[in-house]
């Protein structure tokens, strides 16, 4: 049962992907970073039952080089300087529904400051599904459903609010004979529900990813990868992000 439900969500994700390329040479190309600090537990510590209420804080920073797309705001820069764009803090609660699924209710808060255009604000609460166990051997398959609800808090879409549907999934494989090194590789598709003024109907963005995951003690954690984030912009160009992903996780 297992094997069929990710080999579903898979399928999902990669036919979702491959509908993108067609559109990709009418993209702007731009790297940038995403760097963020994860802390996380559970509530042991209260009750033996407490190990099963889970909770998570994020904190990430991301970084476009994209004064390209304005040189008229940046004159004079013509080299590789990313600029900072966004910031976005996670709060979420989690409970495990069996060994290998959770559910989780979380808010995020989302910081943006766009190449063009006044700075605004974000606010999204969202609802996940989480699954992971061993598959193939000594693969760890993770796949997270998420219902997210897009709320313009400032700006001149102030008010407005997007429903949208995401779906993940991830592997993840020990490197042999390194001890505690992981490779993670993975994809995200991301989809409207409704008409709104954030992106299209439909499909909306692609995320790929990979890279490598080590455990430095019991409780500290880094991953380091790439992510390649194509969004869908309807009525202009589309927008494909190369970023360096990199993360620093502590588990209390």
């Amino acid at each position: 049962m297992k094997i069929k439900m990710l080999k579903a969500q898979v399928s999902f994700v990669l036919i979702s992907f491959l509908t993108i390329m067609p559109a990709l040479a009418d993209t702007d190309n731009i790297f940038g970073s995403w760097t963020s600090v994860t802390l996380h537990g559970d509530f042991g510590s209260i009750s033996p039952e407490g190990k099963d209420f889970r909770w998570m804080v994020i904190d990430q920073a991301r970084t476009r080089d994209d004064k390209d797309l304005n040189p008229s705001r940046f004159p004079g820069d013509n080299g590789f300087s990313p600029r900072f764009t966004e910031n976005l803090l996670w709060i979420q609660g989690g409970y495990n529904l069996t060994e290998h699924s959770s559910i989780w209710l979380g808010y995020t808060h989302d910081w943006i400051k766009p190449v063009s255009g006044a700075h605004f604000q974000e606010s999204r609460p969202y609802q996940d599904y989480l699954w992971s166990d061993k598959v193939f051997g000594n693969f760890t398959a993770l796949t997270r459903t998420r219902l997210e609800q897009r709320v313009a808090i400032s700006g001149k879409n102030s008010g407005d609010v997007a429903v949208r549907i995401r779906q993940l999934a991830m592997l993840k494989h020990p490197i042999p004979n390194v001890k505690n090194l992981s490779v993670y590789v993975g994809d995200e598709v991301l989809a409207y529900l409704n008409k709104n003024e954030f992106g299209p109907e439909g499909f909306s963005e692609n995320r790929a990813f990979g890279g490598l995951s080590y455990q430095l003690t019991q409780d500290v954690g880094l991953m380091l990868g790439y992510l390649g984030q194509f969004i869908n912009n309807e009525g202009g160009n589309d927008l494909f992000t190369h970023n360096v992903q990199f993360d620093i996780n502590y588990k209390f």
